[in-house]
């Protein structure tokens, strides 16, 4: 070979050595870049599942304190003791640096501290009204119905979750603080609320007894000093003023009647007291009553049954009489010529009666607000009938409070018709009460009587009643001269009044009777609830007499328990 030729081949295989040298160079600056890709990926790759973890546990570790807190603020009430765990339990958390709550002072009356987790210097009571970010810092304000009332602030340690994240999951936290502190608010309203009711419902079951009081007993003056006077010898023109007085006294006594009535109602004081009674006597009662204003006024006045009819019934008698009085009353007021009818029947479970009048009649549009309390059918000022418009809202209540029903029919011109439907018991033989003595055990003006009343004019008309029957009284004042008296004296029956300074009528008949004293103590009172009455009977009374009482009452009441 010569040496052109192999200089040649040495050539070549330097130029492939070359070539071979640049490739592999090449080649590895290729796989070196690819390596650095590939490492950049990993290390990308690496801090993404680092921060999915972190948000795994931020997102899992609020979902569990959030349900366990969340049953806790739904069944306790929310004070600083659970306040502080929530806020603790937050700040627990790895990734939470600092957590602090703070509340607007008094804010609910069973959280005392105004400040829960970690301290701030911050004393300013501005709060933040929308979320903001500070650094690492999230503020977020508390919101209830009457507004931003506190703030959160939480702090984390890492800045690789987003902050969106972060803030959704505090936001969270947030809510239920809100929801409970609303709840809480809720029950307190409700718990004032209904103290006040209460109160209020106290209040007004006070101011009822203590008005019945007030106006019956001089009532009980008025009408017992009209009575005694009808008895004594009169010229024509004082008889008349005596009239007047006695109509003037019967008007004002079932005006204040009804307004105690419709009081009573509406403060559900109103109570049912069921006896066994029969038809002839709410008959003959009602005849004795509106026979004579009928025939005064020269209409007809019929009551009819529809036989048969049992021989009883069970119900509260007063408040009975009390409906058909308003209602036989109102007809015969309304009606100038003709007739007032009561039909009654019995169809095995209900007393059914109508009261049916050929008087001037009721507007329908006055008919639709009759049955209100202060309405009447005719307002203006030239009305010829009296009246407070409370008689048949007090009627519809009664009947309503006897689950019965009370319905109207009326034409103008042609009259009304009034019915009502009472669910009674029915009874075929009526028990009456039943005294030791079917007559007196003595004389009436044998009888030794002590009444007690702190009220003079009480005193001298009870006095004078009694001295009708012959029987002149011991008096005392007050509790106190009663058990002194009763000590001293034996007396056949004692009249207590219930309200007296000093010592009342139920503290005296309490010692009385702890001290083996047997005799009849009669209440006088112008107490009508069930409370009063309730009072007087736990007390010792055998019996209530109500102000105001007639001479035939106090005798009658005498007759019972001598």
């Amino acid at each position: 070979m010569t040496s052109s030729a192999l200089e040649r081949k040495i050539a070549r295989e330097k130029a492939a050595r070359k070539q071979a040298e640049t490739l592999l160079e090449q080649k590895s600056l290729e796989l070196y870049e690819a390596n650095q890709q590939l490492k950049l990926v990993l290390d990308q790759l690496e801090s993404q599942n680092l921060k999915g973890l972190q948000k795994l546990e931020l997102e899992g570790y609020i979902s569990a304190s959030l349900i366990h807190f969340g049953r806790s603020f739904l069944s306790r009430t929310l004070d600083d003791g659970l306040l502080s765990s929530f806020i603790e339990r937050i700040r627990a958390c790895s990734l939470v640096a600092s957590a602090t709550l703070r509340l607007q002072t008094n804010l609910i009356p069973s959280v005392l501290s105004v400040q829960f987790g970690n301290p701030l210097n911050n004393d300013s009571d501005d709060w933040v009204v929308n979320t903001i970010w500070s650094d690492s810092t999230l503020c977020l304000p508390i919101k209830v119905e009457s507004g931003v009332v506190g703030e959160f602030r939480v702090q984390v340690f890492t800045s690789d979750i987003e902050a969106n994240f972060i803030q959704s999951q505090m936001e969270l936290v947030v809510e239920l603080i809100c929801s409970a502190i609303s709840r809480q608010l809720m029950v307190t309203k409700t718990l004032i609320a209904r103290k006040r009711a209460e109160e209020s419902e106290r209040a007004t079951k006070e101011f009822v007894a203590m008005i019945n009081h007030e106006l019956r007993t001089p009532l009980n003056g008025l009408l017992g000093s009209a009575e005694l006077l009808a008895d004594t010898k009169l010229n024509p023109e004082q008889r008349s003023m005596l009239t007047n007085l006695t109509h003037s006294g019967d008007l004002l006594r079932h005006i204040i009647n009804d307004l105690l009535d419709f009081s009573k109602i509406s403060a559900g004081m109103m109570e049912l007291f069921p006896s066994q009674f029969s038809w002839d006597e709410l008959k003959n009662m009602l005849n004795g009553i509106f026979m004579p204003q009928a025939q005064e006024k020269q209409i007809a006045f019929l009551i009819e049954e529809e036989m048969p009819f049992p021989q009883g019934f069970v119900g509260d008698f007063e408040r009975i009489s009390q409906i058909l009085a308003n209602l036989i009353g109102n007809a015969i007021k309304f009606t100038s010529a003709g007739k007032v009818e009561v039909l009654a029947s019995w169809n095995g479970h209900e007393l059914s009666i109508r009261v049916k009048d050929t008087g001037c009649g009721i507007a329908p549009q006055a008919q639709q607000r009759l049955f209100d309390p202060f309405v009447q059918a005719d307002r203006t000022a030239k009305r010829n009938y009296e009246g407070t418009g409370l008689g048949l809202a007090i009627c519809k209540n009664l009947v309503e409070l006897m689950s019965g029903t009370i319905d109207l029919t009326s034409e103008v011109g042609e009259g009304s018709v009034f019915s009502i439907c009472l669910p009674l018991e029915a009874v075929q033989t009526i028990s009456f009460v039943e005294h030791a003595d079917a007559e007196l055990s003595k004389p009436l003006e044998s009888l030794s009587i002590l009444v007690v009343d702190d009220i003079r004019m009480n005193q001298i008309i009870i006095k004078q009643m009694l001295k009708k029957l012959s029987i002149i009284p011991d008096t005392g004042v007050n509790g106190l001269e009663a058990i002194e008296a009763a000590q001293t004296t034996e007396y056949d029956l004692i009249f207590m009044d219930c309200r007296m300074p000093e010592m009342d009528g139920f503290e005296a008949t309490r010692h009385l009777r702890k001290h083996d004293y047997q005799k009849p103590i009669i209440a006088l009172t112008a107490g009508t609830t069930l409370e009063e009455r309730e009072q007087c009977i736990a007390s010792g009374m055998d019996d209530i007499l109500t102000k105001p009482y007639t001479a035939n009452d106090l005798k009658s009441m005498i007759e019972k328990w001598v």
